[in-house]
């Protein structure tokens, strides 16, 4: 797939709340998350690589969070990257943040490489 189809894709599935099936379909085996800072006392590093890592640690957030809502942009499209932003209202079930209800919001950067999406890093304000 082209970075535009693997894109469009992308948006289809996390428009509907599917990020879990769309880091199954779309990711490569070797994909790798970099978050915008380390979190302290988060289960998993700032640097997370291989498919089947992302998916464990999106299968365990998903245990221990409560979403009350999500919304992702249209992706804009350039070269091998693209990029959209993520807003999300979720409560978390355990951990420092247990009980807490929040919102958040990301700007993400994914790198296409064989009509696979390699790379996705996340930016946000952490005030």
């Amino acid at each position: 797939m082209s970075t535009k189809e693997v894109a469009d894709r992308f948006y289809e599935l996390c428009s509907v709340g599917q990020y879990h099936e769309a880091m199954q379909e779309l990711y490569a085996d070797n994909a790798r998350h970099v978050e915008a800072v380390e979190f302290p006392g988060a289960p998993y590093p700032r640097v997370l690589e291989g498919k089947s890592a992302l998916l464990d640690m999106s299968t365990k957030w998903m245990a221990n969070t409560e979403v009350h809502s999500s919304e992702v942009t249209k992706p804009l499209v350039n070269d091998e990257h693209f990029v959209c932003e993520m807003t999300i209202d979720a409560t978390s079930k355990e951990g420092p943040m247990a009980g807490q209800r929040h919102k958040m919001s990301e700007t993400c950067l994914y790198t296409v490489k064989n009509g696979k999406i390699a790379e996705a890093k996340f930016f946000y304000s952490m005030g």
